[in-house]
């Protein structure tokens, strides 16, 4: 039989979606040969879960499937049996994928943690690398440090041979022989430092020995004190009358106002120190012209204690600034150049006084610091306060500190704190009127 002879086969579809073959005892109506096209597999991504929940409950009536030697044709039209069959392929291959898609994850998961072990592995074997070539290195340079050492010292216990005299060598090691040059050269500087800074220095450093001096030098001539008595007391015996001093056993001083001196001074009993004021002018402050201000003070303290321009004045809400030299050049002008090289021996609970206008103020020192020069809040003036301050440069013969003293102004009588505003209190006198002066 030839192929040409062959009675011609045809499939179709049953009631319940088998495949019927049929045989040719009638020939079929012919109908135009469509060719199968070749249907490409599906092209599948990674979809996230949602997406192929989704996708399964789709409505894949419309798609067309089939096998590659059957025609194309839209399955919306075939048995309920062949669309479950076609439903159920696209389960499968979507669970195919989900299960490919996972394997991949796993699989990279797997990767990422090995090449992650590899890093750790490689940084800590650099590490450790590192740190054994770091201690190597330490370990040489700790034997090349004490090679060095040994070598130095095999050089300073070298012994040199030094003549003493003409017929005497004596032995020393280098080491003695530096330490020794040292030794003088040390000695030597410190020498000339010493006297140069006490030369510079020596009127502070007189008044300062002298009152530590002085009270010993009181103490070894007790034994003069009976036979200087002794003359005063014959010299008195000669005086012909005495003198008229006013009524009763009260002298002339007695009755008479409590007035001082016409100069503004500084009086310090415990240091026996009397001091005038110096009052400058206040131009170069209002042009904060600080150069010319500084000029000033310097000329000032030629003549005394400078009253610090625009501080308070003795009496006044406010602060009573002074500032006087502790030492200052030999050859420079002026008498004042030690005043306060002893104020340091002030301490809390000791007095000054300030004679201004010819009345008295009196302070008692309440505040002892030091500062940097740098440090200008001494010079706040509070406006509820009436205080003093003394200021002056230490350690005497330097510049590095200010050696500040607070003090709070008191009545001159009671020693009561005064208040801003309060007036002080006058001694009373007894009411006495004089017949005459005293001769």
């Amino acid at each position: 039989m030839t192929p040409g002879n062959s009675p011609k086969q045809r499939a179709r579809y049953d009631e319940d979606g088998n495949i019927v073959l049929s045989l040719g005892a009638s020939p079929a109506p012919e109908h135009p040969r469509i060719e199968p096209k070749t249907v490409e597999e599906p092209r599948f991504s990674f979809t996230p879960e949602p997406m192929i929940e989704r996708a399964t409950a789709m409505d894949i009536d419309a798609v067309q499937w089939g096998l590659p030697d059957e025609p194309i044709e839209d399955i919306s039209n075939l048995p309920v049996v062949v669309r479950e069959n076609a439903r159920r392929r696209v389960t499968d291959q979507l669970a195919s994928v989900r299960a490919s898609v996972a394997d991949a994850l796993d699989d990279a998961e797997r990767d990422a943690i090995v090449a992650a072990k590899r890093i750790l592995e490689e940084s800590e074997r650099q590490v450790r690398s590192t740190v054994e070539d770091g201690i190597d290195a330490s370990y040489g340079a700790l034997d090349e440090l004490k090679s060095i050492f040994r070598s130095f010292g095999r050089f300073v216990t070298q012994p040199v041979l030094v003549p003493v005299r003409r017929t005497k060598v004596k032995q020393y090691s280098r080491g003695a022989l530096f330490a020794i040059d040292v030794a003088r050269f040390g000695g030597t500087f410190a020498a000339i430092f010493a006297l140069l800074f006490s030369a510079m220095n020596y009127e502070s450093f007189a008044a300062i020995a002298s009152a530590r001096i002085e009270p010993l030098l009181a103490f070894t001539s007790l034994d003069d004190s009976s036979s200087a008595q002794k003359s005063l007391a014959e010299k008195l015996r000669q005086v012909p009358t005495l003198p008229t001093a006013g009524d009763g056993d009260a002298g002339l001083a007695a009755h008479l106002p409590l007035v001082g001196p016409p100069d503004d001074l500084l009086i310090i009993p415990k240091l026996h120190l009397r001091s005038p004021i110096v009052t400058l002018p206040t131009d170069s402050l209002v042009r904060e012209d600080w150069k010319q201000l500084e000029t000033d003070i310097q000329h000032g303290l030629e003549r005394g204690v400078v009253h610090y321009p625009g501080t308070a004045e003795a009496g006044q809400a406010g602060n009573f600034f002074l500032t006087g030299h502790s030492s200052y050049f030999p050859w420079a002008a002026g008498d004042y150049k030690s005043v306060f090289a002893r104020l340091g021996e002030l301490n809390v609970g000791d007095e000054f006084w300030v004679y201004h206008g010819g009345d008295k103020y009196r302070y008692v020192i309440d505040t002892k610091k030091e500062i940097v020069p740098s440090d200008v809040t001494v010079l706040d003036q509070p406006v509820g306060k009436r205080i003093a301050t003394l200021m002056t440069c230490t350690p005497v013969g330097t510049t590095l500190r200010r050696l500040i003293l607070t003090a709070q102004e008191v009545d001159p009588v009671t020693g009561e704190p005064m208040e801003v505003g309060a007036h002080q209190k006058q001694q009373k006198r007894p009411d006495i009127k004089l017949d005459a002066l005293p001769i």
